[in-house]
């Protein structure tokens, strides 16, 4: 089987809701020899993108959603440990990550998070529903190169002026790009609200970050 079909079935796992499968299907892809990058970006993580495109076409529903998830996740357990210490020796640079305060939802940072780490960053999860100083601690704690604000819901996207604010109060902005994350972003209202940039796909937002690093 060629690797292009490899990949192929791991999307497909996630697509196809196959949860018992999908372990075995990973285990395989590494144990041929494919790394665990391509194993995530090319194969889970495009599975889970295929999914969010069907959702947002109508063709799948938030349960079969949250199934593929739980699919999503399985493999990733397996790929994970391995993707880190694949990445410890070329880090592109640190992100911290973190929902802003109002909004508690997890998937979406989740899927995020791996797709980061497989690009190269070292990344690290703040939570849910943080308060500005939360992302201010977070900063002096961590020394990040990006700071990430996820939202889910526009109410709590349009709060991002005032966590950036916070930011630049505490002397902090220059150290750090901003970029929003979320299916409720807009980059253009992300950077008059103070960020630098936005993104509702972590493919395109691992591009974006590149960008901001000076990474091309």
């Amino acid at each position: 089987m060629s690797e292009s079909d490899i990949l192929r079935q791991l999307s497909a796992a996630v697509e196809e809701l196959d949860l018992s499968g999908v372990v075995p299907r990973v285990q395989a892809a590494l144990d041929g020899g494919l790394a665990p990058a391509k194993v995530l970006t090319q194969g889970l993580s495009a599975g889970m993108r295929e999914v969010g495109k069907k959702f947002n076409s109508g063709e799948m529903f938030m349960p079969e959603v949250l199934v593929a998830c739980d699919v999503y996740f399985a493999g990733l357990a397996v790929v994970r440990p391995l993707l880190r210490a694949d990445k410890d020796d070329h880090v592109l640079g640190t992100v911290i990550m973190g929902n802003i305060h109002g909004d508690v939802h997890t998937v979406g940072k989740q899927v995020a998070m791996p797709v980061f780490e497989a690009s190269g960053l070292r990344v690290i999860d703040l939570g849910e529903d943080l308060t500005d100083e939360a992302f201010v601690e977070g900063i002096r704690k961590h020394h990040p190169q990006i700071v990430g604000l996820g939202t889910y819901m526009t109410s709590t996207f349009m709060h991002t002026k005032a966590t950036v604010e916070a930011i630049t109060k505490a002397g902090l902005r220059e150290r750090v790009k901003i970029i929003c994350g979320g299916p409720a972003v807009d980059a253009e209202a992300a950077r008059r609200m103070g960020a630098d940039d936005a993104s509702d796909d972590a493919w395109k937002g691992v591009e974006k970050i590149r960008r901001l690093l000076g990474v091309e």
